[in-house]
């Protein structure tokens, strides 16, 4: 049975024995203009470091919590706030992920302009430990840059000169610029362990530093099944027109799509044209997205909604080729990583929201095991965020779990017994394919609440979409659907969860 770990994240496999470790690269981060000085508005959340004085590795957190925890794994040597990043996705700005290896830390910048990032993985045998923090690559006017260095099989990373210079002298070979984060107004010294002496108690809980966190409340889109919206009408388009109009008064953070966009494909993919602009409203509203791939948007599905081949439906409901080329990886920036490298089959995502981490788990439809347990490692590995499953078959049209694989590989049940019920962090499953709407909860082994939405409709006159109220001060989640193009709604489905708690 798994169990709820109690070391933080940052320390997760330290006690792994250290190997001799394959220098990185040691380009430096190519000089180019700079960003405008607006761009360090968002880096305002601090980020902590403490460091192993045995071994000189070293951790960086956003969380105080995690750095009073890694005290317990020999991360002793506090060095205060070591810097400013933001902890959202912002123009300007890239995700930052942890990397880990034999006891080293080391954190790289994901960007179009580098390889380094995935030649940590799958050249050097870093392991990914998720999004961090966002910096700039580039330089800006109103920060400083990261200065790696190295010494032996450790990593460590710093944002002074002095510092730097300090680090060389004792031994350590500087590297490269990781990237470029706001300055600390004091970097060098400790924060205390201590409070010193008042009349007045400090608050055991800090003021939040990050808009998304006294933010309690926000709300996410569901587009269910859409593959009867591609014909020659604008019910696609207009829904998303709709959720950009209404962004603001919902605080809508994300959308998400169960799959069956399209209905089959043809030589001249013009459904597939329809989805693709559509969804660019919401792509150039900035809003993230995430899309499941249904049973109709691969190759197992002909013109017409049959079985393009039924002598080979099995092998062609893996081949999603002219989906990818449509909504492939680079169209979606905010992909953290995919279990096949260049496909958006089974990908994740995470965002803040309402003083929480969150992850969007998606998932191939009825998924091949080497999948799931792929799924496995990228929750293991977030076991702080809140993460959300989607994938286009799950609860069938009576709420009930699946247990069929369909013309694929496992099944939902297989989904839920060997991920789904097994973390403590998984929080939600959203799913399409069959009936018209169902919800159901379930408590996880570890006593956690898993709540699950189905939606389809498969609508010929109006265009569903489900809006998601997540509360974390109430620890509510309320869910109504709305059909934009005519006003439509569906108050039988309407529902309102308690007991709703947020990981932190």
């Amino acid at each position: 049975m798994n169990k709820k770990s109690t070391r933080p994240s940052a320390l997760r496999g330290v006690a792994v024995s250290a190997l001799t470790l394959a220098i990185l690269s040691t380009t430096a981060i190519t000089a180019v203009a700079a960003e405008p000085t607006n761009v360090c508005t968002p880096m305002k959340v601090n980020v902590f470091q403490s460091a192993n004085p045995a071994t000189g590795a070293s951790i960086l957190t956003t969380s105080a919590n995690e750095i009073t925890s890694a005290a317990k794994y020999n991360f002793t040597e506090n060095k205060g706030t070591a810097f400013k990043a933001a902890t959202t996705a912002k123009d300007g700005l890239v995700p930052v992920h942890r990397m880990f290896k034999n006891g080293d830390f080391v954190w790289m910048p994901k960007h179009a302009g580098s390889n380094e990032y995935q030649a940590a993985q799958t050249k050097y045998g870093y392991t990914d430990q998720g999004v961090n923090f966002y910096a700039s690559v580039k330089p800006v006017d109103c920060g400083v840059p990261v200065y790696r260095l190295l010494k032996g099989s450790k990593h460590r990373q710093v944002a002074t000169t002095a510092d730097r210079d300090a680090l060389v002298k004792a031994g350590w070979t500087y590297e490269n610029i990781s990237f470029y984060v706001v300055a600390a107004d004091k970097v060098s010294t400790p924060a205390p362990t201590t409070p010193a002496p008042t009349s007045t108690p400090a608050p055991t809980t800090p003021a939040p530093t990050n808009p998304n966190d006294a933010d309690k409340k926000f709300s996410i889109a569901v587009i269910p099944d859409t593959q009867q919206e591609v014909g020659t009408d604008t019910r696609f388009a207009q829904r998303n027109q709709w959720l950009v109009q209404n962004k603001a008064t919902s605080d809508l953070r994300y959308v998400i799509h169960t799959g069956d966009v399209v209905n089959w494909d043809t030589p001249t993919h013009n459904q597939y044209e329809v989805a693709s602009k559509a969804m660019k409203v919401l792509d150039d509203a900035k809003i993230p997205q995430s899309l499941a791939i249904g049973n109709h948007d691969t190759a197992a599905v002909g013109v017409g909604g049959s079985a393009a081949d039924p002598t080979r439906t099995r092998q062609l409901v893996r081949d999603t080729s002219t989906f990818n080329s449509y909504f492939n990886v680079s169209r979606y920036p905010n992909i953290e990583g995919t279990f096949e490298a260049g496909k958006v089959d089974n990908n994740y995502t995470t965002f803040r929201a309402g003083g929480g981490d969150w992850l969007v788990l998606t998932l191939e439809l009825w998924p091949r095991e080497a999948a799931v347990q792929w799924a496995k490692k990228v929750v293991a590995d977030h076991p702080h965020h809140n993460v959300i499953v989607n994938t286009h078959s799950y609860l069938e049209g009576n709420s009930t779990i699946g247990t069929s694989g369909g013309y694929g590989d496992k099944s939902p049940q297989y989904l839920y017994d060997n991920l789904i019920k097994v973390y403590p962090n998984i929080k939600m499953v959203f799913s399409g394919h069959v009936g018209e709407a169902g919800y159901r909860e379930d408590t996880g082994v570890n006593g956690n609440k898993i709540v699950s939405y189905l939606g389809t409709f498969h609508s010929s006159s109006t265009n569903p979409v489900r809006m998601l109220e997540i509360d974390t001060e109430k620890g509510t989640l309320t869910t109504k659907f709305y059909g934009p193009s005519n006003g439509s709604t569906w108050v039988q489905y309407d529902r309102t969860t308690t007991g709703f708690t947020l990981t932190k």
